[in-house]
């Protein structure tokens, strides 16, 4: 795998939470997790809502949005943080499509810290 910069992301700070991505298959990820800038800086762990969009966020690397399309966050379920996630981890994350309906799509995101599960989420986006 080698790095680079998560380009499809429209994200700017504060928001971009993903600071590098380096492809592993068609339905992996490895991002690093950002420090947002000084908005999430320190040892702390960082609140399930900062996984869950790091999570979203992954789907953007993984699934591209076609031509110049953009995908956009509809929901969120079943959200789980199972280790604690700073700044600078390393999460390799699985993102597999579950479904669609129309314009919206959902993907199961599964995040994995040192071998081990570290976050679970299902987004719904659109677009």
């Amino acid at each position: 795998m080698s790095p680079k910069a998560p380009e499809p992301l429209p994200h700017r700070f504060p928001f971009r939470l993903v600071e590098q991505a380096d492809e592993g298959g068609p339905e992996r990820v490895a991002i690093v997790l950002a420090t947002a800038n000084g908005a999430a800086t320190g040892v702390e762990a960082w609140p399930s809502t900062l996984v869950a969009e790091a999570l979203a966020q992954a789907i953007l690397v993984v699934a591209r949005p076609v031509g110049r399309g953009t995908l956009r966050l509809v929901g969120l379920d079943g959200v789980a943080v199972f280790q604690p996630l700073t700044p600078g981890d390393r999460l390799e994350v699985e993102v597999r499509e579950l479904g669609a309906f129309g314009a919206l799509r959902r993907y199961r995101c599964r995040g994995l810290r040192g071998g081990g599960l570290a976050a679970v989420a299902d987004v719904t986006v659109s677009g």
